[in-house]
């Protein structure tokens, strides 16, 4: 089980804060992730402050949101 989490964990998607600010936009989630929406987005932007963060993005991989 150990190596099928550690792949997983690998597998997972590098999203790029390119402006450094900390938090990932939408356009920043959207390279990362082609498919990902303005609604998508907004669900996974749980405290609705207009970008992800570090929390809010793990929660969204753990839901099964985002891969």
């Amino acid at each position: 089980a150990l190596a099928l989490g550690a792949a997983a964990a690998q597998a997972q998607v590098a999203v790029s804060d390119t402006d450094g600010n900390g938090t990932f936009s939408i356009e920043e989630m959207t390279a990362a992730y082609p498919d990902m929406s303005a609604s998508l987005f907004a669900e996974i932007d749980v405290d609705g402050s207009g970008e992800i963060d570090a929390d809010e993005l793990q929660a969204a991989r753990e839901n099964g949101q985002i891969g």
